[in-house]
Order: C-alpha cells, then sequence, then structure tokens
C-alpha cells in the first residue's frame, strides 16, 4: 500500500489549501491525551469500545457476587451494568464514526449538485480518515473544475450559435423574403395586365402562392432568432412572443412587470428558447384556453413561469418521449439553472426555468 499511501498525503498536502479548510481551521492540540485518543484509528476506536464493554460486564460479576445471597439486588446490579456498558458503546461508536457521518453530508450535498461543497476535518479524526477526507475533496475539486470549464464551453457554443442563427435570421427576412416580396409584386402587375381569364387567374394563383412563401420565410427567420431579442431585451421579446401566439388562436399573455434586472444575454436566449417551446408544446398538443407567461428577477436569479390549462400531460412518459423537453432541462442546465415540470392528465402543466444572473462559472 505505500503507492496510495503516497498519493493519498500528497492529496492532504495539497487539500490542506483548498476548500472549507481555508475557512474552518484545524486546531491539534496534541498536548492533551483526549486529543491523542480521539485520533487513534477507527478500527483501535470500536476495539477499545468493546474492550470497555468487556471491564464493565467482568466488574459487574464482581460487584454482584457478594451480593448474591440476595437474588433481586443480583439481578439490579446485573441490569445496570448491561444499560451503562450498552450506553458506553453506543456513546463511543458514536464518536468513533463522526469523521464517517461528516463524508456522508457531504457526499449527500454533491448528489444534490452542490460541488462546492468540501468536507470538514472533525476532532475524533483520525490520520487514515483524513487522507480519504482530503483525497474526496481533491476529487471535489478536480470535479468542480471541469464542470466549471464544461459551462464556458457550453456558454460559448450557445453564443456562437444564437449569433449563427441571428445571421441566417437576418439572411432570410433582409434578402429571401425581400426578393419574395419583389416577386409577388410583379405577378400582381402582370395578372393586371394579363389579356385573357385563364392567364390572369395562372398568375393569380402564383401570387398567393408566392405570397405564403414569403410569409413562411418570415415566420422561420422570426423562429430562428428574432431580432426583438437583440435589439430590446428578454421582456420585450416574450410579449411578442405572446401577441404572436394569440394571433395564431391560442390566448397568451406575458407579465414581465417584475423583471427590472439586467439579464445576460446568454440567459435571455435560453429563457426565450425554454418559453417558446413551453408555449409551442400547450398550443400543438394540449389545446389550452389560455397560457400565462410570467418573467421575474429577485436574488439574483432570473425565473421563468409558463402556465397553460390545457389537457395536462403524464410527465414520465413526456420525459421518456420528448426530445423538446429534453432539449429544454439540457440548455438550462448548462448555464448552471434548474429545470422543473409539473402536469397531471386534465389539470393543465407549468414549466418552470430559474437561472442564476451572475454565475461565476458561466462566464
Amino acid at each position: 500500500m505505500p503507492a496510495i499511501r503516497d498519493i493519498t498525503d500528497t492529496a492532504s498536502t495539497q487539500q490542506s489549501t483548498t476548500g472549507d479548510e481555508q475557512r474552518v481551521p484545524l486546531r491539534v492540540r496534541h498536548t492533551r491525551w483526549t486529543d491523542r485518543v480521539f485520533r487513534v484509528p477507527l478500527s483501535g476506536k470500536l476495539l477499545g469500545a468493546n474492550l470497555l464493554v468487556a471491564l464493565i460486564a467482568v466488574a459487574s460479576l464482581f460487584i454482584a457476587r457478594p451480593l448474591e445471597e440476595t437474588l433481586t439486588s443480583s439481578l439490579v446490579v446485573s441490569v445496570a451494568a448491561v444499560v451503562f456498558s450498552i450506553a458506553a458503546n453506543i456513546a463511543l461508536v458514536t464518536v468513533a464514526l463522526r469523521p464517517l457521518r461528516e463524508l456522508e453530508r457531504t457526499a449527500q450535498r454533491v448528489w444534490a449538485g452542490d460541488l462546492t461543497v468540501r468536507a470538514r476535518p472533525t476532532e475524533t479524526e483520525d490520520p487514515d480518515l483524513g487522507r480519504v477526507r482530503s483525497a474526496i475533496n481533491l476529487l471535489l475539486d478536480g470535479m468542480h473544475h471541469d464542470r466549471a470549464r464544461m459551462r464556458r464551453l457550453a456558454l460559448h457554443a450557445i453564443t456562437v450559435g444564437d449569433r449563427e442563427r441571428a445571421r441566417v435570421g437576418r439572411e432570410l427576412h433582409e434578402s429571401s423574403a425581400q426578393y419574395l416580396a419583389g416577386l409577388t409584386l410583379e405577378l400582381s402587375a402582370v395578372a393586371r395586365d394579363a389579356k385573357d381569364d385563364e392567364s390572369r387567374a395562372q398568375l393569380q394563383r402564383m401570387q398567393q402562392m408566392a405570397q405564403q412563401v414569403m410569409e413562411q420565410v418570415r415566420t422561420l427567420s422570426e423562429t430562428l432568432h428574432p431580432r426583438v431579442l437583440d435589439d430590446l431585451g428578454l421582456a420585450p421579446a416574450l410579449q411578442h412572443l405572446a401577441r404572436k401566439t394569440t394571433e395564431r388562436g391560442v390566448a397568451t399573455t406575458a407579465d414581465t412587470a417584475g423583471a427590472d434586472a439586467p439579464i445576460p444575454a446568454h440567459v435571455a436566449s435560453v429563457l426565450y428558447d425554454v418559453a417558446r417551446e413551453a408555449v409551442a408544446n400547450a398550443a400543438r398538443h394540449a389545446a389550452p384556453a389560455h397560457v400565462e407567461v410570467h418573467l421575474t428577477t429577485e436574488q439574483g436569479r432570473a425565473r421563468l413561469d409558463v402556465r397553460d390549462d390545457g389537457h395536462g400531460m403524464d410527465v414520465g412518459e413526456a420525459e421518456r418521449g420528448g426530445f423538446g423537453l429534453f432539449s429544454m432541462r439540457e440548455r438550462v442546465a448548462l448555464v448552471n439553472g434548474t429545470f422543473e415540470l409539473e402536469s397531471k392528465p386534465g389539470d393543465g402543466t407549468r414549466v418552470v426555468a430559474t437561472v442564476a444572473l451572475d454565475d461565476e462559472d458561466g462566464r
């Protein structure tokens, strides 16, 4: 085991300058005999606890021997000795296992998604457990740095993707749609000058087809990246989304009065995509009478809440079969946000996305 000991010793040395140990200094008083007892290895502590129980049991026998003529007194002494020995064993084992409970607490918080937590030293920690704790903290440091790097890469990918979509959207709106608009006007003029009714009718049909293609191109341009999101921000873009959805037949409102803090561009892009996907899913699948979009900013976070009163759905089934939900959840996770989906068949659907406005990992 020399190699493992060298590695854990190195981890302990490196970890002494990182994590919670900078904030919670380890104070060791080697002059006190209690500290030396506490730092005995875990196996030694458990062995000592069992030896103490055995000594108490043996002592109880010697105490009870002179009282043999009184059976009741002997029984009382024996029961008291057993109870005391059990209590002493529980107390000693509890003290011995305290470092393991600290490691368990750290593991639970890491499982919950908090990679900033570090296992703290305890007064009863022996050197072996100390090396294990330092190695775990070193691994958590590496995971935290890797996660931060991945988020920076994800932010760069989102930014580049949004920039490219905006460029394609502008090309469609300012070039393709304009050419189609000119073609529509030309066909209209030719139809007016047509000599016979059949040619005029055919040219009018062509004009209508060109008009429809132009509208589709403009809609595609808006879907790729709405210009209002870049020009005015997230709140006006959500208002615009609500108006467009209402024009398509689903009554939609957007309440952005509580969004008074500046929202970074990458956060605004992610939240807008979530809102657009949630509204589109409701209109496409749930047949709602009304859809509500709420945007608020408080305590350094932006919170998007989209609700509808449609048919609802089975969340488990939707999560397994819906790429749209997977895409929304992943995009929110990439900017260190949380995504929640609440729905029941016949009870509507609620989508909530919360993202920090000043996420250090995303910068």
